[in-house]
């Protein structure tokens, strides 16, 4: 055979392309080397494809690190971020730059320590660039424009604010106007994902915005989110109603249970409260005076005047010439008076008098919320009732009645009944609801992928590669020593020592015989018909 081999001439070309690559390659795997580390390499594969299916199926949280930047800034930070090693996520519809959870603070010092975003301007800054010679209206812009952004980034710093943009509308002030208008504000917020703003945090950005400009009313700003909707809209009469009448009716509950629990228990009585409130706002004002009064001062003049030779008349006409001469009679005269004689007296008199009277100014005013008419229905236990006997529904009813309040003048009714209460099942969810189902499901699909690609992946390739190893080893087998007896070839004792070179000799032509009839069959097929033909005569 080694005769055979070496008398072969040089291997020649094959002309089908695939054909030599196929062959090159069976060639390349054939090598004992390359065949023990095929397990090897298999397992290796096996264990990435499993650790590319659990990266898929388990992949950890992202955070958002950056919403609203330029395609610049954006280009910054992303070669920031490559720069230092870590991840990231580019949403195509909204540009939304987001990293892993636990590479978000790091990614934020390092963008920052790299200077891939610029620092927001601040108020002094800007007011710094204030040209000299700028004009009133020039300076007056960049006033409110230091406002604006002052105002920016402090509302940046609530929890779930991610940008903000204020814009202040302020009208100028001057004294040849006689009313003035008051300024206003637009503020516009961009939340993060899955955040909202609870009432409270809008109060405050929208009192906020209002005391940072004088003459502001918080009812002149207006706030939205970044969808467009008005977030600072008070709440309409309607609503308002509805919970001041929500939290009155718990209210009411909660003093009918803490009353109710100690004597029946829990779960053995049901309450409903129903709450008419009057909404309505009434202010009032009332002045009203003392009709009676009190005499405050009192001044009184009183004159007269007499004359004993009065004349009575007019003057100037006959009717007032004296009277003739009196003659001496001895007598008194008849028909006369006798103090008629000592003339005539005038008297005046004047009274003053000034009173005070009583005054009174109320003014009342009635906010909303009054109850005009309230509801109370409580149902009882029947079982419950008989153990706290001789306690009666009746008497239940009269406790109610008295812990909420109720007034018979304004209508109010308490309705106590007592029956039989099924017991409160609670039913559970599936257990394919739960989230320790999804987690055990999620390892049991890994565990199964990686068994299934050990079963029929790394197992057949190792078969395979035992059933060419067992080949090798008979073809390499101890050579012949004995006679030929019967056609039979007698297995002859083990080789000395002596023998270890042939056996390594015959091992490398048993070798390159099969790597001859891997890349040149034709030559091998025509040298093993050489060898097999019988001898010329």
């Amino acid at each position: 055979m080694a005769d055979v081999l070496s008398q072969t001439t040089p291997a020649m070309p094959l002309t089908g392309g695939t054909d030599a690559a196929r062959q090159k390659a069976g060639a390349f795997f054939a090598q004992p080397a390359i065949r023990k580390a095929l397990p090897a390499i298999a397992g290796i594969g096996a264990l990435a494809v499993v650790a590319a299916m659990w990266m898929t199926l388990a992949t950890g949280p992202s955070r958002v690190l950056y919403t609203s930047l330029s395609d610049g800034e954006r280009a910054s930070v992303v070669e920031t971020l490559e720069t230092g090693g870590i991840d990231y996520d580019i949403d195509n519809a909204t540009g939304m730059l987001s990293v892993a959870e636990d590479d978000l603070y790091r990614a934020r010092m390092l963008v920052a320590s790299e200077g891939g975003l610029a620092a927001p301007e601040t108020g002094s800054e800007m007011l710094n660039n204030i040209p000299l010679g700028a004009s009133r209206t020039l300076e007056g812009e960049r006033l409110r424009q230091v406002r604006e952004r002052e105002l920016m980034l402090t509302i940046g710093e609530i929890d779930g604010v991610e940008a903000v943009r204020v814009h202040l509308a302020t009208p100028q002030r001057s004294a040849f106007v006689r009313e003035n208008t008051a300024p206003s504000a637009s503020v516009m917020v961009r939340l993060s994902r899955g955040h909202s703003l609870t009432p409270p945090q809008v109060s405050a950005i929208v009192n906020l915005v209002a005391g940072s400009v004088p003459g502001m009313t918080a009812d002149a700003v207006k706030l939205v989110d970044q969808h467009g909707r008005l977030i600072s809209a008070t709440a309409d009469a309607g609503t308002d109603r509805l919970k001041m009448q929500a939290d009155h009716e718990e209210k009411l509950r909660l003093q009918i249970a803490s009353l109710l629990v100690p004597m029946l228990g829990e779960g053995n009585f049901s309450t409903e409260v129903q709450v008419d409130l009057d909404m309505s706002e009434q202010t009032s004002a009332r002045e009203t005076y003392d009709k009676e009064g009190v005499i405050r001062s009192e001044t009184e003049m009183r004159s007269s005047r007499a004359d004993a030779a009065a004349a009575a008349g007019i003057p100037g006409v006959t009717a007032n010439t004296p009277p003739p001469a009196g003659e001496l009679v001895d007598g008194a005269p008849e028909g006369t008076d006798a103090a008629g004689a000592a003339g005539t007296t005038d008297s005046d008199s004047t009274a003053r008098r000034t009173y005070e009277l009583g005054r009174e100014v109320a003014v009342s005013s009635n906010g909303p919320g009054t109850v005009r008419r309230l509801s109370v229905a409580v149902a009882l236990s029947k079982e419950a009732m008989a153990q706290i006997a001789p306690v009666t529904p009746k008497q239940i009813e009269t406790l109610v009645a008295s812990a909420v309040g109720a007034d018979d003048q304004r209508g109010d009714k308490v309705t106590v009944v007592t029956g039989k209460f099924d017991p409160l099942v609670v039913t559970e969810p599936p257990f394919y609801e739960t989230s320790w189902f999804a987690a055990i499901l999620r390892n049991a699909v890994a565990l199964i992928a990686v068994i299934l690609a050990l079963w029929f992946g790394v197992r057949p390739m190792v078969r395979a590669l035992k059933r060419d190893d067992t080949a090798e080893q008979g073809d390499v087998a101890a050579p012949v020593d004995g006679p030929v007896d019967g056609g039979e070839l007698q297995a002859s004792n083990p080789a000395p020592p002596g023998a270890t070179r042939d056996n390594d000799a015959l091992r490398e032509q048993v070798a390159l015989a099969r790597s001859l009839a891997t890349q040149q069959p034709d030559r091998a097929a025509t040298a093993l018909r050489r060898m097999l033909a019988e001898p010329a005569a």
